[in-house]
């Protein structure tokens, strides 16, 4: 999709955000604290936070997002590990 906004987990406790050109949306991803364009890869980085997503998709409300699944899933095993689930529920949980 042309206007579309993909966010996945990249390395070193880091969000990468990748979009078509739009000086509106650049605008947009450099009001979050600690974001670095990657001029090599052509990507936005940002520092992984509890509510990083929530900050992403607050600044492109409205726009199409894209975000991979595992971000949301490493949330939830958070929770349930702070829950104190067991081990097996965690997996379970996970699995569907």
């Amino acid at each position: 999709m042309p206007n579309e906004i993909k966010i996945w987990k990249g390395i070193s406790n880091r969000i990468i955000v990748t979009f078509p050109y739009n000086p509106e949306y650049v605008a947009k991803i450099k009001t979050i604290k600690g974001c670095r364009w990657h001029p090599e890869e052509k990507y936005w980085s940002a520092p992984y936070s509890d509510n990083i997503l929530e900050k992403l998709l607050s600044i492109f409300n409205g726009e199409r997002v894209v975000i991979d699944p595992s971000l949301y899933l490493d949330n939830l095993k958070k929770e349930l590990i702070s829950r104190k689930y067991s081990q097996k529920t965690i997996k379970a949980y996970l699995y569907y």
